[in-house]
């Protein structure tokens, strides 16, 4: 009788413990407090209904020999000022997670954030969408957020208070203006059945971010790199493209126009 009292509460410990820790992201939430939509929630709303009629400017995609990759896209006002930006970033591995930032802004002045991607919280991944609201200073006023096992069931889950936390779009812009790892320096040439490719990117010696663009015709500055050869490596480029889809869903990007950046040296 002994032995099988303790087999009982041995049973009953490790079953309370294996109940909580597999509290659903559901259960996590509702511990928290439910926050409703405010006047920012309404402007953002007002910039993503509004996207349609603003300027859409279009980053590289560039990548990385371990399969992670960045883009960025901005839409501008009348008076090209920036609204919002959009960075896609794709982790390394082999089924590469989608992590999405949008940054709000009014004015130019950064107002607000949004983040989707995949976390894991006891060893169970789950989505969250997670929202911070900033002052005309740049710092964070307060956070949101709400969580659900797959990002498609992310509407139907309430906003709950968060613990604030911060976005930068400084690496979404830099991708946007080709600058620091994004700059767009002459990397090599790819062939690919029957297209062919001008590679461009940071001029770093190994796993640095490129992208590859699709060679229409062979202009003087495409004669004079495949010239040039190695010489010619790390020099800077300008490079103009429009992103395709084809007919079979594969996603390019042409390039339009490339030449050469020319640094004046500074007088002594």
């Amino acid at each position: 009788m002994k032995i099988s009292l303790i087999l009982i509460a041995t049973i009953l410990f490790v079953a309370c413990n294996s109940t909580k820790q597999e509290e659903t992201t559901d259960q996590i939430a509702q511990k928290k407090e439910i926050i409703q939509d405010g006047e920012y929630d309404e402007l953002m709303q007002n910039i993503d209904d509004n996207l349609p009629n603003l300027v859409k400017i279009e980053s590289l995609t560039y990548s990385k020999e371990d399969g992670s990759a960045v883009t960025a896209t901005a839409y501008l006002d009348q008076n090209d000022i920036i609204t919002k930006i959009e960075e896609e970033v794709i982790s390394s591995g082999k089924y590469g997670a989608i992590t999405r930032y949008h940054y709000y802004s009014n004015g130019g002045v950064l107002f607000a954030t949004r983040r989707i991607g995949e976390k894991i919280q006891n060893n169970e991944p789950f989505f969250s969408e997670e929202i911070s609201f900033y002052d005309p200073n740049g710092k964070v006023k307060e956070s949101k957020e709400r969580i659900a096992k797959y990002e498609e069931y992310l509407d139907n889950q309430e906003f709950n208070k968060a613990q604030p936390i911060s976005h930068s779009n400084e690496r979404a812009l830099r991708i946007l203006q080709q600058k620091g790892e994004f700059m767009t320096t002459f990397q090599g040439f790819v062939e690919s059945g029957p297209y062919n490719f001008l590679i461009v990117g940071e001029h770093v010696p190994d796993n640095g971010y490129t992208a590859a663009l699709s060679i229409q015709n062979e202009d003087a500055t495409i004669r004079y790199l495949r010239a040039e050869g190695r010489n010619a490596l790390g020099k800077e480029l300008l490079v103009e493209f429009e992103k395709y889809i084809d007919p079979q869903g594969y996603r390019m990007q042409i390039l339009k126009k490339v030449s050469l950046v020319e640094r004046k040296e500074a007088k002594q």
